[in-house]
């Protein structure tokens, strides 16, 4: 792959457009899409034997042919749904090659690799957070992320940020930082500096992907970019990155800042707690749900929100709308991605959720998804928002993106939204502090009972442990009939305890509501 990496970047920066160019790049692939759906699946699930794709359609007796005239006679995402309906579909956990494919009398061993797009190129690798399991390795395709930089141009060039210096604070290979790196020099030639929450250490372990960005950085300085080597910036350490927003403020007047939720807020609130704002900075944002809590901490820093949605097997696939009515409000990559939404009903709890089902519509998608049921769902909407992004043709519309594969039990079990309204406001406001001085683990006890752990962060005052308990428990019984049947059996099992300790971050910076301690 590395060998290859130099000719590969070259071609990569040579082909930029110019903003008007992008957005005829991006008319074309919209108005196209019935045509690359049926070309994916040509050449990426009927022309491979193994696809198990292939197998399901061919369980819904589907052939080739039947596909084009489910494409010609409903369009794209009425085929979706017909197919959908026909068991064409894979979960989050087989995706994962966690569980196998069963679908009546066809059951299908997978691992992740038999997902992978033959017909996409191995330019470089990436792998996925692990915080729901094993880590999967994303081979990566620079055509792909040229694709997906046109909707980020279009959508930063809608912010009015499209010419701004760019500081970054983003992980190193394995993480995606670098992908980020790539997506910008792809929009024009702009000053990049770089922050990773890990830095450069010593462990045999990380050694390879180290010299892999050492290396990728060389080449791309070589080719003219300017994007700095990554300086080393913990979580705790979110004031050396705010200061650095603030300098380039001064200087440029103007700020883009990628970073995922909880760093932002971290930074939001350093700088609040310095004495500065960051007026005039725009943070687009990725890995993490906004929620309101979190959008109003870094708003009142002065930091304009680009809303991003995405993972690290689709890059961005939804960006912020820029007349939003709701904080997290997307629109979806319609050149890149089809989605549809499908009731699900979320085992052991009986709650029927519009669970998204994603299908890739581009040759140089990492890997090949048709109805992908990721473990997110939120709202669908189509309709005038009055935003350029929708005038380029970007109509589908995503919003209060949750997922619902993190649960909680003791006997009862809850959807993660329950206590993340706690988090992020209930608690805040009770006890001060922000969102991300409180965090729910669960964790087995000795005797194997599920045990819900509240950590506060010792900077909070909260004078009693049972106060913070009743808290929580009130504000539960008070958000939805399910939820208060929880109060009286956790009440009984003491189910809640209290730990006066910082939060846990992922190994990507992430401090998630919900931490499910594994060890």
């Amino acid at each position: 792959m590395f060998a290859e990496f130099p000719l590969a970047l070259r071609r990569y920066l040579r082909d930029r457009p110019a903003l008007p160019l992008a957005e005829n790049w991006a008319r074309e692939r919209i108005e196209n899409r019935p045509a690359a759906l049926l070309r994916l699946l040509e050449r990426s699930v009927y022309s491979v034997p193994p696809s198990p794709y292939r197998a399901l359609l061919k369980r819904a007796g589907c052939e080739l042919g039947d596909a084009r005239a489910l494409v010609r006679g409903r369009g794209v995402d009425g085929a979706l749904r017909a197919l959908r309906a026909e068991g064409v579909y894979v979960t989050y956990e087989e995706f994962k090659g966690r569980k196998p494919i069963v679908r009546g009398d066809v059951q299908l061993a997978v691992s992740e690799r038999d997902f992978d797009n033959p017909g996409a190129r191995r330019n470089f690798s990436l792998s996925t957070g692990g915080s729901t399991g094993l880590a999967n390795k994303v081979f990566q395709d620079l055509d792909h992320i040229a694709a997906l930089a046109t909707f980020d141009m279009l959508a930063i060039a809608e912010h009015g940020m499209l010419d701004a210096p760019t500081v970054h604070w983003t992980h190193m290979l394995p993480g995606s930082g670098i992908r980020f790196i790539l997506r910008r020099a792809y929009h024009g030639d702009y000053r990049q500096d770089w922050f990773t929450p890990l830095g450069w250490r010593a462990d045999s372990a990380r050694l390879k992907d180290q010299l892999g960005t050492f290396y990728m950085l060389c080449c791309m300085r070589a080719c003219g970019v300017r994007a700095a080597f990554p300086r080393e910036a913990e979580p705790s350490e979110a004031i050396v990155v705010a200061r650095r927003i603030r300098r380039v403020l001064d200087t440029e007047g103007r700020c883009l800042f990628y970073a995922n939720v909880s760093q932002t807020v971290r930074a939001a609130v350093a700088a609040e707690e310095s004495g500065f704002d960051l007026a005039g900075a725009a943070v687009f944002l990725s890995s993490e749900p906004l929620t309101p809590a979190k959008a109003e901490r870094i708003e009142r820093a002065g930091i304009r929100i680009i809303t991003g949605y995405g993972s690290v097997e689709t890059g961005a696939m939804g960006l912020g709308c820029a007349r939003r009515a709701r904080v997290d409000e997307v629109h979806l990559a319609m050149d890149a991605y089809a989605l549809i939404d499908h009731p699900y009903e979320v085992p052991s709890i009986g709650v029927t959720v519009p669970a998204f089902n994603l299908t890739g519509l581009l040759d140089s998608a990492p890997k090949v998804m048709l109805n992908y049921q990721s473990d997110d769902y939120g709202d669908v909407a189509a309709g005038p928002c009055g935003c350029g992004l929708e005038a380029h043709g970007y109509t589908t519309r995503l919003s209060n993106i949750r997922s619902y594969s993190k649960l909680v039990g003791e006997g009862v079990t809850l959807i993660g939204n329950e206590l993340l309204r706690v988090i992020e406001e209930v608690l805040p406001a009770r006890f001060g502090g922000s969102p991300l001085d409180y965090q729910f683990m669960e964790r087995e006890d000795a005797r194997g009972l599920t045990r819900l752990v509240l950590c506060i962060s010792p900077k909070v005052a909260v004078p009693d442990d049972a106060e913070a308990v009743r808290v929580v428990l009130d504000a539960l019984a008070r958000s939805s009939p399910m939820a208060a049947s929880v109060k009286t059996v956790w009440q009984q099992a003491g189910t809640i305890l209290i730990e006066r300790r910082e939060p846990v971050a992922t190994a990507r910076g992430k401090v998630l509501p919900l931490h499910i301690d594994r060890d």
